[in-house]
């Protein structure tokens, strides 16, 4: 059986390690931490990769080092050498499309426009493959300005929980399958006034 790729997105390097964009990173460095896992540099996969086992799954986890827009690379260099099938391969990126504290778990689906997953289908030349994309929400700012921007304190104090979800969610697609995991991370969240209002 093929191991599972989970795989996640962002930008290397200090000045964006608390970004928006780089929510796909802190979630899979979570996950490595909740496991005992421990990333090492991959020269050959342009990566940090960590191993092991995880829901009684073999798993890679995979922060590609390549800048976003060019997580493709990366991504089809650790498919082709690990023999990774295409259903076994989940992506956690960040969705400005989506309000902050929701996910969206789905399989064979669009980019979005979302310059990480325009990469990965490029070099993959498919769109058939698993992405968990975890919600920043979309203030009326530039997009490219807001992805990068660091998470205010009021979303910081959510952060921990979030991810954690996220995890939930990685967990129950290894054990359950695509279809009850997402059942259970496409949830619509109630908003009430005051939050609105906040953001």
């Amino acid at each position: 059986m093929s191991p599972y790729l989970i795989v996640g997105l962002g930008n290397p390097g200090l000045s964006y390690e608390n970004t928006r964009h780089n929510v796909g990173f802190k979630v899979v460095k979570s996950l490595a931490k909740k496991y005992g896992l421990k990333f090492k540099d991959e020269k050959k996969f342009k990566a940090k990769v960590a191993k092991g086992n995880i829901s009684g799954f073999e798993v890679y986890l995979l922060m590609p080092q390549t800048y976003m827009n060019e997580s493709g690379v990366s991504v089809k260099k650790a498919k082709d050498y690990l023999r990774i099938d295409i259903k076994n391969i989940l992506i956690v990126v960040d969705d400005a499309d989506i309000d902050f504290e929701e996910f969206r778990l789905k399989e064979d689906s669009t980019a979005a426009g979302h310059r990480g997953l325009k990469s990965i289908e490029t070099h993959l030349n498919t769109k058939n493959y698993t992405r968990l994309r975890v919600g920043i929400g979309r203030e009326k700012k530039a997009l490219k300005t807001y992805v990068l921007d660091r998470f205010t304190k009021t979303e910081k104090e959510k952060l921990k929980e979030i991810i954690g979800k996220a995890i939930s969610f990685i967990e129950l697609y290894l054990e359950k399958g695509i279809k009850i995991a997402a059942n259970k991370a496409n949830v619509k969240l109630k908003k009430n006034v005051e939050e609105i209002n906040e953001r």
